[in-house]
């Protein structure tokens, strides 16, 4: 009777050790360097630039900051100094600003970023950003040569309006926002008389403008500005008023135009 007693004693001691044990590991040290990000995802379009706010705070004193990247979950070496952007710091806080452009080729790709840590004694935390891309407008625009399809004068009832020397017509909208246009073996009369300058969408993607200025009159510049109806990557629909005074139309005459995309 004795022994099982004492053998009930030493089992609950044994597990009054490893429950203190367990409770005392749980325990964070409260030196220990902590990381807070302003986000830990984001969702945005090519082209588009992101930003957070990382936020230290390091008791023994800050080490460094370190932040690397992946693609697909496999190490991205091209980023930073092989594959690791070090942030040097100070003393035992620390705000820095992370800034990122949305790669266009990163596209329906899984990004992620790890931000770590490090204090003078070798303590370390750490923090992971998660980044989806997603195409935008400016991207499918560039990434393609657009040829003219359409140009609906919208009367009643609506008139096709394009002519025989326009149909082969195609449009290069540039990465850097410059952009030309290729006429074809059948020019128009005018064709070349205006100088493309180059290109521009307004924040929400609704608004192309499009810079040009006469040959002849370098200081002559138009800014025409089509609303954006459709753009997929097979076709972009865009609208624009035109003023038709001169020509004994209206002020407000409006036209669409259609574009079917092939390779550049």
């Amino acid at each position: 009777m004795k022994r099982a007693y004492y053998l009930i004693t030493a089992l609950a001691l044994f597990a009054t050790v490893v429950f203190n044990s367990c409770k005392k590991d749980a325990e964070p040290d409260p030196n220990q360097p902590k990381i807070t990000l302003s986000s830990e995802k984001f969702l945005g379009k090519s082209g588009q630039e992101l930003e957070v706010t990382v936020n230290v705070t390091s008791p023994n004193g800050l080490s460094a900051l370190l932040i690397t990247k992946g693609v697909n979950l496999k190490p991205d070496n091209t980023f930073g100094t092989a594959g690791v952007l070090k942030v040097a710091g100070t003393g035992s806080t620390l705000t820095y600003i992370f800034k990122y452009t949305l790669q266009p080729e990163e596209v329906d790709k899984l990004v992620g970023f790890n931000f770590r840590v490090e204090d003078s004694k070798g303590l370390a935390s750490e923090k992971d950003f998660t980044l989806n891309t997603t195409v935008s407008a400016a991207q499918l625009l560039y990434s393609y040569k657009w040829n003219l399809k359409s140009k609906m004068w919208q009367k009643n009832p609506p008139i096709e309006n394009i002519t025989d020397c326009e149909k082969d017509d195609a449009f290069l909208f540039n990465r850097d926002r410059t952009m030309s246009v290729n006429y074809g073996t059948s020019a128009c009369t005018f064709d070349g008389f205006n100088v493309y300058d180059g290109w521009s969408l307004s924040d929400d993607e609704k608004e192309l403008t499009i810079t040009y200025h006469a040959l002849f009159n370098p200081a002559q510049i138009t800014n025409d500005k089509y609303k954006v109806i459709s753009l997929t990557k097979e076709k972009l629909v865009m609208s624009i008023t035109y003023d038709l005074t001169a020509f004994g139309e209206t002020d407000h005459e409006l036209f669409v135009f259609t574009y079917e995309s092939s390779g550049r």
